[in-house]
Order: C-alpha cells, then structure tokens, then sequence
C-alpha cells in the first residue's frame, strides 16, 4: 500500500503565509463595508430628525427647537432639551436616532427613553448623564429661515470646516450636516464651501457665518462638540 505524503515544513508555511495575505486583505474591506453601512443608518437618522424638526415646527409657530427658551423642559445640559422637546412633543422619541454606532464616544447601549416615563418635563438620566450625542444641533431656527441654513451636523467640526481628529464621530475623515430645507449632505474635511453665507451668498468654510443674524441663535454640543458647546455657541451678531 502507498503511504501518502504529507506537508513539508515549507508547504505548512507557504499555506499560513497566503491565509494571512487574504485575511490582511478581506478583512479591512468588511470592516469598510460595515462603516459605509452604518454612515447610510446615521444619514436616514439625521433625515429623520430634521422631518421631525419640521412638524414640531408646524406646531410652535413655525419655530424649531429652542434650548435656550426657559420653562420648556428640565435637563443636566441645554444640549438634551433639543432631542428632548421633539419627545414631548411626540415628533421623535427615539433615543437611537442620537448616536452613531461609529462614534468613538458612544458605549455601545442605546438608553431606554428619551423622557422621563414619570414625568414628561424631564429628560431622563440615562439618555443625558455622561452622555455624547453624536450631532450637534443649532437652536433658535424659523421656518421662514434660508433652505440653505445648517439645523444638525456631525459632532466635532471647526470654524475651518475640519472635523476633529480627536472628537469627531468619524475622526478628521468629515461628517453629515442636514440643512432646513431637509437634504442631508456628508462632507470630507478637505471639502471646500461648504455652506452659503447668510449675508454675502458666498461659499464659506465656517458653519457659523451660515446661519441667521438674529440674536438667540446657537449651537448646541456636549462637552466634546466642535463648533457647538454645552451652553450654546452664539452665532455672529449683525
């Protein structure tokens, strides 16, 4: 009877070698894959937030949520009231809709409620205690304001137009914004114009000058925002 042969050394180690080189190649194209297939979900989010903005909207006087308004909601920080009133209001009361599977900030448990279940008034804990969400929103906005004007963007972009390497849901690599008149547009850091100033028309780089000069206009962020800050970002003055 024939004895079959086996594996020389060399074989073995030729075989490990062309496994690693697939694995070196598969494996970051899936890894890719799923980042492109997430960014889509944080885009459908970010529509979603802005529809829900719009009908909340259609029933505050053709106003967007305000943080900065007192007597509306109770919250660690002005950031949450944002979310928190398109829940009272029954436009959005999807916790999820916050955060980016991507964002390096985010734990990985999407909080139960967005409200309180005892009280109405009251953001809950566990959707704002040493939370960061992963947009930041601008406060104070009108129907009647330019379609052109940023509502909600990508946490972690600067005056120049960069997204923070550090603190960006997708590092330096760019981010989402979502304009008033609904279209949800991602940007690369490296894009130039992204936004229209609001008294020139021009392209500008700094999401600030694109916004109306109208005093209660800010941007909202938890610690970690770019342009926007806990207590509100004011937007230029006239």
């Amino acid at each position: 009877m024939k004895r079959q042969r086996g594996f020389t050394l060399i074989e073995l180690l030729t075989v490990i070698a062309i496994i690693g080189i697939l694995a070196a190649i598969i494996i970051p194209t899936l890894s890719g894959s799923r980042a492109r297939a997430q960014r889509i979900v944080d885009a459908s989010n970010l529509s979603q937030i802005i529809k829900a903005a719009i009908n909340y909207a259609a029933d505050n006087n053709d106003r967007l949520p305000n943080p900065d308004l007192p007597g509306q909601l109770s919250a660690a920080q002005g950031v949450f009231l944002w979310p928190g009133l398109l829940a009272r209001a029954g436009a959005l009361s999807e916790p999820g809709m916050y955060f980016s599977a991507l964002d390096p900030a985010f734990d990985g448990e999407v909080p139960a409620a967005l409200l309180n279940p005892q009280n109405r008034n009251l953001v809950d804990s566990a959707f704002s205690a040493g939370r960061e969400l992963s947009w930041e929103f601008v406060g104070g906005l009108r129907m009647s304001d330019p379609s052109t004007t940023p509502v909600a963007f990508t946490r972690g972009l600067r005056p120049d137009g960069t997204w923070d390497p550090a603190d960006g849901v997708y590092g330096d690599t760019g981010g989402y914004v979502v304009f008033l008149g609904g279209n949800v547009e991602f940007f690369s850091s490296n894009a130039s114009g992204k936004f229209i100033h609001t008294q020139t028309g021009q392209r500008t780089d700094n999401l600030l000058e694109a916004l109306p000069r109208r005093a209660g206009i800010k941007v909202w962020a938890t610690s970690r925002g770019g342009i926007g800050s806990p207590g509100g970002t004011p937007a230029p003055a006239l």
